[in-house]
């Protein structure tokens, strides 16, 4: 229909604690070398492949929904801290 849009999916609230199955999913991925309630410890291998897509143009949240961590998941915030964190790194590498 025309005028139809699909409904935006709800991020996940912030602050909120992975629960064990949330924690099982994130850690069986090849990107994720680990995680707690509240922490994922990113593959550089990942970081590395997500700091060429960011140069390349591509959006944050579309490199982590391609990985299978979208907002839905880990939420909008942490992609936004993740990606802010790493492009710093960038910056600091390049000024040395």
């Amino acid at each position: 229909m025309i005028g139809m849009t699909r409904p935006k999916a709800k991020d996940r609230p912030r602050g909120k604690p992975f629960d064990e199955p949330e924690r099982k999913y994130l850690c069986s991925l090849d990107i994720i070398d680990a995680c707690t309630e509240k922490r994922i410890t990113w593959n550089k291998t990942f970081i590395e492949y997500a700091e060429k897509e960011l140069e390349a143009g591509s959006r944050p949240v579309d490199i982590f929904r391609g990985a299978g961590v979208g907002p839905e998941l880990i939420g909008r915030k942490r992609i936004e801290r993740c990606v802010a964190r790493w492009r710093a790194k960038i910056k600091k590498e390049e000024r040395q």
